[in-house]
């Protein structure tokens, strides 16, 4: 069952991207276009506060539920998928796999085309942006399959750290697999961070999957298959970032 908000105050413009398929940088425009009426009024301000109990939100006409829901999947993604809704050259995106899940979920964050694994939906903002913004340290843990054996050294700077040329790079718990399998945890997410960090350690990636999201695990969700958070991973999520 999907949570209900019977009294609730929030920004009318994630309002409207929770509740419609209208990407964000859309609905602004919409605002800006004199589309949106809450009680009849012209909204001309995205971040205006409503009542979602009590105010009328009319959006290009059609008049939004009241009720706010909520969704929460999570996404095996394969490789070679784009980490976008659509993509203006045609290739794989993640809208490509969303037949059967709510069209006004959009992803959390990106995962390089080349790399596969989990990924979070959901049209809650609040959890999105907690989920992705640097101050909140969410760990993101990491299979890295390398192209050659990992030396006792070179794996023990992986927690003591190494430097590129946009700065320090620590990761917080390493594990050998086997000679060439590492399992990696980090908070950081600075673009390409985990490839460059083994690039700068004279490794080539031959595989990048992510493993878990905080408490969220991939476990034996299938590739390209999305899966509804369970009430426990929820609970899980609420703990660390109080989304809810």
């Amino acid at each position: 069952m999907n949570p209900k908000v019977k009294s609730k105050s929030i920004r009318i413009e994630e309002f409207i991207a929770s509740q419609t398929e209208y990407p964000r940088r859309d609905v602004i425009a919409l605002i800006a276009g004199g589309k949106v009426k809450r009680n009849g009024n012209v909204v001309k301000d995205a971040t205006l506060p409503i009542d979602i109990s009590k105010d009328i939100i009319v959006v290009d006409g059609v008049k939004l539920e009241s009720a706010l829901d909520y969704f929460y999947y999570k996404f095996n993604k394969p490789t070679n998928v784009i980490s976008t809704l659509s993509d203006p050259s045609e290739r794989r995106s993640l809208r490509d796999f969303m037949k059967e899940v709510p069209p006004q979920i959009a992803p959390i964050g990106r995962l390089d085309r080349d790399t596969d694994g989990l990924m979070l939906f959901t049209n809650n903002g609040n959890l999105a942006h907690q989920l992705s913004h640097p101050k909140f340290h969410i760990s993101k843990t990491y299979r890295v399959t390398l192209d050659k054996p990992i030396t006792q050294a070179i794996f023990s700077r992986l927690t003591t750290g190494l430097f590129l040329d946009d700065g320090p790079v620590v990761f917080e718990e390493a594990e050998l697999v086997s000679d060439v399998t590492v399992m990696v945890k980090i908070s950081e997410g600075r673009n390409r961070i985990v490839r460059r960090a083994f690039e700068a350690l004279g490794y080539v990636v031959k595989r990048l999957r992510r493993m878990a999201i905080g408490p969220i695990q991939l476990g034996d969700l299938q590739e390209g298959k999305f899966r509804k958070l369970s009430p426990g991973e929820l609970k899980q999520l609420d703990q660390i970032v109080k989304f809810r």
